[in-house]
């Protein structure tokens, strides 16, 4: 399991929640094992009784989503794999639980592991190796909240983990407990769910859903998001490429013009008129005029006021996410898409499309080892996609799926070009262009296209 998160997250804390509930004795019971109820503490110590799996002991309240925060020191501990856990929406009968574990030496493979009992035997949902071996006597902070399919975990107020797990009960109750170990809890605080400040953990847990996802399939064919998911939101926005990301795209394609103060913004025609309340051509604008206009509700009037975004913004969104798909809809911005790129530090995630191979061209020049890929909507014989690629210095043809057939997928492929398909949107059409041999394919419908590709289970 790869590390899911970039040091720019630690500075979202969780120590603004507010927090309700101290736990005590009247508020947690004690299920199974020794447990020792202080006035501020409340400790689990070893116990060795051969009837037992591991401690544990109970909330009062059954819930569905939840925050939970504790100081716990690890007091004694028989060896470096033992764990303390804390379960959640569990049955009164305590026959089914879901549980996040955490082994004294995080740093194991499985250190962290998000387990659930079925059928009497308990099995892995996810695992992963954390950072730090968790010192005897040293107090550590931890926070876990859960919502939905949510479940975020903070260790010390760095976060070790943001992803969604289904889970197959509600609600139920939540539990504390441990295995080898005598731990120590103080201030301990189960309260509701922040929802507020949870929205960008959520959304790290939606993108890296996606590429669990992802990781469970074969790599093609490659899933882009046209114009972001703009099937489920304004083509072009913020909103639609966080879509894109959320429902598990592998790259997010976008349309790029540059206004007359300079500034790159995201528009697939040049006139505002179709998709803003906006007139005249973009490249004619100021970005000051752009900022005005709404670029959501001619789509759905829940995203009245979505502005038209910076690539900038864009291209921090998407960073250490996904691949971003960029079209230049207009010569002569060639140097200025380049500058962002390296200014936001995302070269190793961009792919570079045009139609007009002479600005691909262009880009080749300045920046040889960013990928590109022409595109082309009537070409139709092989001998005009070679020389359309050779214009463009190009191994890569984006094609409408239309013009693919066999004979040229078998001749492009055999000579090691790339192929890519657009705008495909029906499923079977989809399926027909990775059995001629596409690896990509451009699609309005990100959601349809993982949902039949890599059918969750």
């Amino acid at each position: 399991m790869t590390k899911r998160f970039n040091l720019f997250f630690v500075v979202i804390m969780l120590c603004l929640f507010s927090l309700t509930s101290l736990a005590s004795s009247e508020t947690i019971e004690a299920y199974e094992g020794t447990w020792v109820f202080e006035e501020e503490a409340i400790v689990t110590k070893i116990d060795d009784n051969p009837d037992i799996d591991f401690n544990s002991a109970y909330f009062n309240q059954t819930k569905d989503s939840f925050y939970f925060e504790t100081d716990f020191t690890i007091e004694e501990s028989k060896n470096l794999s033992r764990w303390f856990g804390v379960s959640y929406r569990t049955p009164e009968d305590k026959t089914l639980s879901h549980m996040l574990r955490v082994k004294q030496n995080t740093t194991l493979g499985n250190g962290i592991e998000r387990t659930f009992l079925t059928e009497d035997r308990w099995r892995r949902q996810l695992n992963f190796a954390g950072e730090e071996l968790l010192e005897i006597g040293v107090k550590y902070n931890f926070k876990m909240a859960v919502s939905n399919d949510y479940l975020i975990v903070l260790l010390n107020d760095k976060p070790i983990l943001a992803t969604k797990c289904a889970s197959n009960v509600a609600e139920g109750l939540v539990g504390l407990h441990a295995y080898g170990m005598t731990v120590r809890f103080e201030n301990t605080v189960l309260s509701d769910y922040p929802a507020d400040e949870m929205v960008a953990y959520e959304e790290i847990a939606n993108w890296q859903a996606g590429r669990d996802r992802a990781a469970a399939y074969p790599t093609i064919p490659i899933i882009v998001a046209h114009r972001g998911n703009s099937s489920e939101a304004p083509e072009n926005t913020m909103a639609s490429v966080k879509s894109a990301i959320a429902v598990g795209a592998d790259a997010v394609e976008i349309d790029v013009y540059r206004t007359i103060d300079g500034e790159l913004v995201l528009l697939h025609d040049s006139s505002l008129e179709r998709t803003t309340n906006g007139t005249g051509d973009v490249k004619t604008k100021t970005y000051d005029y752009l900022k005005t206009l709404d670029a959501g509700s001619s789509f759905n009037r829940k995203f009245a006021g979505e502005p038209i975004p910076l690539l900038r913004d864009v291209l921090l969104e998407i960073k250490d996410k996904v691949t971003l798909v960029i079209e230049l809809k207009q010569a002569g911005i060639e140097r200025d898409v380049l500058d962002l790129i390296i200014e936001t530090g995302t070269r190793d995630q961009v792919v570079v499309i045009a139609f007009n191979a002479g600005l691909l061209a262009n880009f080749y020049y300045m920046a040889p080892d960013i990928p590109t890929s022409v595109l082309s909507y009537s070409t139709k014989t092989i001998d005009e996609v070679v020389a359309l690629a050779a214009t463009g210095k190009t191994r890569s043809v984006d094609l409408n799926y239309g013009v693919i057939n066999k004979e040229m997928a078998t001749y492009l492929i055999g000579r090691g070009y790339s192929l890519w398909a657009w705008t495909v949107n029906n499923v079977k059409d989809m399926q027909r262009m990775v059995d001629l041999g596409a690896s990509v394919i451009t699609t309005d419908n990100p959601r349809a296209a993982i949902d039949y590709f890599r059918p969750l289970n």
